[in-house]
């Protein structure tokens, strides 16, 4: 069972989720959505300085992983 505190965390991160929802509508509304368009780019170049930074990145292209015969891959 969740104790009182852990409750008043959950309801305030969904208040928030909701604000945040609410803002990017209206922001969409509003600029169109372009603006999403960009957030995905500035997400994506994040994750990329963050990858970059990290000595044990290996990138899989579809093609090496046809290579390799990874499991599941239903070959």
């Amino acid at each position: 069972m969740m104790r009182e505190e852990e409750v008043k965390a959950a309801i305030l991160r969904a208040e928030g989720e909701s604000e945040a929802a609410r803002l990017v509508a209206e922001a969409i509304t509003s600029f169109g959505p372009g603006l999403i368009a960009m957030r995905k780019i500035e997400a994506a170049q994040h994750i990329a300085e963050t990858l970059g930074q990290t000595g044990n990145v290996t990138f899989l292209t579809n093609s090496t992983m046809n290579m390799l015969q990874i499991a599941g891959t239903g070959r």
